[in-house]
């Protein structure tokens, strides 16, 4: 989802879906269903990695989750998996990956992630202020002014600054995006559809 269109209708999500099915083809080619990127970042020697850089106000990340958790469940043992939060230089973007990186701290992100997302996207909850936020959170066993207090902290301050540099680094300019080893960026559009983006995944991983 391009920053610029935070927060639109879920309905525009299917766009996607309409692409041009171009990984059908024998072999993946440079620009059409993935890039290069210019500074690739370094990943432990003899690792396999895939990051989902997506954003929990995004409908299209929103709607990628069924896809990317079947494929976790498939996904080859040597295959190292994260997820970061977009940061663009934009208030809403930020406000929402502090919430991320919160959670992580709290040691409550995995029993979390997806009860967020259902509760912006499915629920529509109007979870925009961080008191709104930090009552969400308390059914996670998390005390209110704790969650407050870690979402204004020092520690999740530097999360976003070092997502804001590995989103500018990784050249995301709309999300979710893929980046796979450290130097290569796909998504759904190039890809062609959700199902293919995990193909083409797949082939990046073992490039």
């Amino acid at each position: 989802m391009n920053r610029r269109l935070f927060l639109q209708s879920i309905g525009l999500s299917g766009l996607a879906l309409l692409a041009p099915n171009s990984w059908a083809q024998t072999e993946l080619m440079t620009g059409v269903h993935y890039k290069v990127l210019k500074k690739p970042q370094p990943i432990a020697p003899a690792k396999k990695k895939v990051v989902e850089v997506f954003g929990y106000g995004c409908p299209h990340c929103y709607h990628l989750e069924d896809s990317l958790n079947e494929w976790l469940k498939n996904k080859p043992e040597d295959v190292e998996f994260e997820r970061m939060p977009v940061v663009f230089n934009n208030p809403n973007w930020i406000f929402m990956a502090r919430v991320f990186y919160t959670a992580q701290e709290l040691g409550i992100l995995e029993q979390s992630h997806e009860a967020f997302f259902h509760a912006i996207h499915r629920d529509r909850k109007p979870l925009f202020s961080v008191d709104a936020l930090a009552d969400f959170y308390t059914q996670f066993g998390v005390e209110k002014q704790k969650f407050i207090d870690t979402y204004t902290g020092f520690s999740v301050d530097q999360k976003i600054r070092q997502a804001g540099k590995l989103t500018r680094d990784y050249e995301v300019e709309g999300v979710p995006a893929l980046i796979v080893n450290g130097k290569y960026l796909t998504d759904v559009p190039m890809a062609g559809s959700r199902k293919e983006l995990w193909q083409v995944v797949d082939q990046l991983v073992e490039m």
